[in-house]
This record gives structure tokens, C-alpha cells and sequence, in this order.
């Protein structure tokens, strides 16, 4: 059986305690700490729209955006 995965997202799962500004600085310490964070929270709706915006060691934090669809 063959089976071809589609390629996938760089991610990570924060350290205890982490919250947007700390990975912020973790995964994008060339880009300003506001523009980081914007980035983050653009490719992790998942966790912004959440009732409660904690960020846990379980998530899942994507750590660039969604990849093209392949033609």
C-alpha cells in the first residue's frame, strides 16, 4: 500500500507558563514582539477563539502559516 502524506506545518508545544509574547520571542525573535504575535494568532485560531485564552504544554502552536494546496 502506498500512501503519500501531504507535507506539514512547523510546530511547536509550549513550555509551562508560555504565553503569545514569550513564544513570540521564542520562534520569531527577528520580527517585532507586536507583529510576532499577530502573526502567531493568525495561523492559530484554534487557541485565540478558545472560551478560555490559556495556552497549555498539550496545544499545539503552529509556528508558520498554512502551506500552499499542491496543484
Amino acid at each position: 500500500m502506498s500512501t503519500n502524506l501531504a507535507p506539514v506545518r512547523r510546530f511547536i508545544q509550549p513550555e509551562s507558563g508560555d504565553d503569545w509574547p514569550a513564544i513570540a520571542a521564542r520562534v520569531l525573535p527577528d520580527e517585532p514582539a507586536e507583529a510576532a504575535i499577530e502573526q502567531l494568532k493568525s495561523w492559530n485560531l484554534h487557541l485565540v477563539f478558545r472560551p478560555v485564552s490559556v495556552i497549555t504544554p498539550s496545544d499545539i502552536v503552529f509556528v508558520e502559516p498554512p502551506r500552499a494546496a499542491a496543484a
